[in-house]
């Protein structure tokens, strides 16, 4: 080795040292000097956060009736991009906004700049498709779907872009639905355990309602305002045996796909938050529970003069005539005024309320659906009642309850006297398995035996005084009402609510149908609005339930 090798090894391993004394003095000052500075900046955990997806809500049949899809938030990060002036071009139509606007907001100093706060999956494949279309972030945001389009808006309600249910069930099961977005601090070295982060992913519900029937008791509902009328109104299907809800509809209804377009007061669901005072249907409970307290038999007569007065107050037939000596099936077939209040005084307010309790007014049903009204029936002993409520509440006067009520209310005649919880959702799934809704019976209102005899003055009823809601191979029992409806000084001078409930086969009602007319301008009285409707849509769900005509069935019995 020559003396100018010996010189440039000794110059490497000098700079070599030099290189290396350099890196130990900068790992002596980063640990030792100002080692605890850099631990307080240093980032030794992570946090994660795993968040659920919405829960599917199907019909009785599977079929899809709310579902999560995804919309996009799209941002840019100004100081990489490699020609915003060209992504401003492309994106300008596909966004519908200004190129000028876009330019100026990709030319920005900020690190990160949202371009849209929410656009739909179609534009985000759009914009994927672009030249520059890499440059962009697509963050996914999640939006509910309703497939079904307005079907059935006040049953399954509406979801906000927060992920907060605002009406029906989907504000009901709120928790259920949404499941639990699940997070943890999770260390980042490879040296370390590391924790799993899951969450608890939202529950799947299964409705009792089929979209078919539903969407049918929807044409119906529609078809009855226009030919009435109408400004608004109602149907609810029960079977009265369990309280599932068959169909439920209101009109005017929404797009809960477009919630944010929509009216607030829409969203409140006027099948169980709106009250109204139901007028003579009201007899039906009326006539039960002065049956079942033994005040009245079926042959029990009352002379009718027209008019009766109690506590100051005077009630009168709704044609104003007077009938004389009345029997009690008479009285529900010509709907008489006279002799509800009667019967009524006959029971006492002890009795009278304690049924009228029993058969769930003034109380919320507990049904599933959310901000559900309890009604208002004011008791003896409170400041609100007066003795005159006696009479009036006996006719649907002087009170308030929901559609629901009402027909809750009526299902407990056609379920041999037992009321049933109406409810919506008949399966919860989550991850502890199915869910199955078990039928709640709230009380016994009236005796089986009672319940019967009921029944068969109800189908007289129809049959003698309400043919418009018959229907043709079966025997129908139910009741109208004609409603005064209540403003701040008095009931209004010509406006009223026509309503009818009905349930069949008589002799083993399978489904009770509740329908309610607001202000028809075709007639005043329900038996010439609500009952055809009845009609025409009882002859459309036998089919569609399977419910065999009365000669099928009860031959079909003989012979076992």
């Amino acid at each position: 080795m020559n003396s100018s090798q010996i010189r440039r090894m000794w110059t490497v391993a000098i700079g070599m040292g030099l290189v290396l004394g350099v890196i130990i003095l900068r790992l002596f000052v980063f640990q030792v000097v100002n080692g605890e500075e850099w631990k307080e900046v240093v980032i030794e955990n992570l946090a994660v956060t795993d968040a659920p997806e919405r829960g599917v809500i199907y019909d009785h049949n599977g079929a899809v009736l709310a579902v999560d899809e995804w919309d996009y938030r799209l941002g840019v990060s100004p100081s990489i991009l490699t020609d915003a002036e060209e992504l401003a071009t492309e994106l300008s139509p596909v966004l519908q906004v200004p190129r000028g606007q876009l330019l100026e907001q990709m030319e920005s100093s900020q690190l990160y700049v949202v371009l849209a706060a929410r656009i739909s999956s179609e534009t985000a494949d759009a914009i994927r498709q672009l030249e520059y279309g890499d440059e962009v972030q697509l963050d996914p945001l999640p939006r509910r779907f309703y497939p079904q389009g307005n079907l059935m808006c006040h049953v399954l309600g509406f979801v906000d872009f927060d992920g907060i249910g605002g009406a029906g069930v989907e504000g009901y099961y709120q928790g259920e639905l949404a499941g639990e977005a699940a997070s943890a601090t999770v260390p980042i070295s490879p040296l370390q355990r590391q924790t799993t982060v899951i969450a608890r992913e939202g529950a799947d519900l299964t409705l009792t309602i089929d979209r078919s029937v539903q969407y049918t008791v929807e044409r119906h509902l529609k078809e009855a305002l226009a030919e009435h009328g109408a400004v608004s109104g109602s149907i609810i299907v029960m079977d009265p045996r369990t309280g599932a809800i068959i169909a439920m509809a209101a009109e005017p209804c929404y797009s809960a796909n477009n919630f944010f377009e929509t009216e607030e007061s829409l969203f409140y669901n006027p099948l169980v938050t709106a009250v109204y005072e139901p007028g003579s249907v009201m007899k039906l409970v009326t006539m039960a529970a002065a049956l079942d307290s033994g005040t009245v038999t079926p042959a029990t007569t009352y002379n009718d003069t027209g008019a009766i007065a109690v506590g100051g107050h005077v009630s009168y037939n709704w044609d104003r005539g007077a009938y004389g000596t009345v029997d009690m099936t008479s009285l529900l077939a010509h709907s008489l005024n006279v002799g509800a209040a009667t019967i009524a005084t006959w029971m006492g307010p002890t009795t009278f309320y304690d049924y009228f309790q029993r058969f769930g007014f003034g109380k919320p049903t507990g049904i599933d659906l959310f901000a559900e009204e309890p009604g208002l029936m004011p008791l003896p002993g409170s400041g609100e009642w007066q003795e005159s409520f006696i009479a009036t509440n006996s006719y649907g006067q002087a009170l308030a309850v929901t559609p629901l009520q009402m027909i809750s209310a009526i299902s407990a005649l056609a379920n041999n006297g037992y009321l049933m919880q109406p409810y919506v959702v008949a399966e919860v799934r989550d991850e502890n398995g199915v869910h199955r809704h078990e039928p709640t019976v709230l009380s016994q209102a009236i005796k089986p035996e009672t319940a019967a005899i009921m029944t068969t003055m109800a189908v007289t009823a129809v049959q003698q005084e309400v043919q418009e809601a018959l229907v043709e191979g079966y025997t129908v029992a139910g009741k109208t009402g004609t409603a005064q409806i209540a403003e701040p000084f008095g009931y209004h001078p010509t406006d009223t609510i026509g309503s009818f409930i009905g349930w069949l086969p008589a002799d083993d009602p399978e489904i009770v149908v509740f329908v309610k007319l607001d202000r028809p301008q075709s007639a005043p009285w329900g038996s010439m609005t609500a009952a055809p409707v009845f009609s025409k849509l009882a002859k459309e769900l036998v089919v569609l339930l399977d419910i065999p005509p009365d000669e099928i069935r009860l031959g079909a019995l003989a012979s076992n």
